[in-house]
This record gives C-alpha cells, structure tokens and sequence, in this order.
C-alpha cells in the first residue's frame, strides 16, 4: 500500500455566539468560496445548525443566543 500526505493549510475554526435572532457570521479569508465544507454544532444545546461558507465569510443559522463551533475542512 502507498503512503499519502495530508496538507490542511491554515487552520479555520471556532466560535460565534448567535444574535437574538437566531443568526451570526464570521469574517475570514480562510473561507474562499461557497463550495468550502464546513462543520458545525451547537454547544450550548441540541439544536439544528445551518452553516453556509462564501468568499470571505461564514453564515451561521440556529437557536438565539446559542454557541456555535464552527471547522473548515475543505
């Protein structure tokens, strides 16, 4: 069997609390395009999250108030 190299450029990860409405972003320029894959999960409780990566952004959609983790892994 062959051997192969992982390469995970810089690192993208961590946090934003979200706003009153349920919403918060982060500004990056690790997050290049829409086409990036993003993880996400809410630490605060069990709640469903909606990630969506841009060019230079990260928009985050959940519960008011929640935590969310947030790791960019391609």
């Amino acid at each position: 069997m062959g051997g192969f190299t992982v390469n995970s450029g810089a690192t993208c990860a961590g946090k934003v609390t979200l706003d009153s409405s349920g919403r918060g972003s982060v500004s990056d320029a690790c997050f290049t395009s829409a086409d990036n894959v993003v993880v996400c999960t809410d630490t605060t409780a069990v709640s469903a999250v909606r990630c969506s990566a841009g060019t230079g952004s990260l928009s985050v959609n959940g519960a008011a108030g929640d935590t969310i983790s947030y790791a960019r892994v391609r």
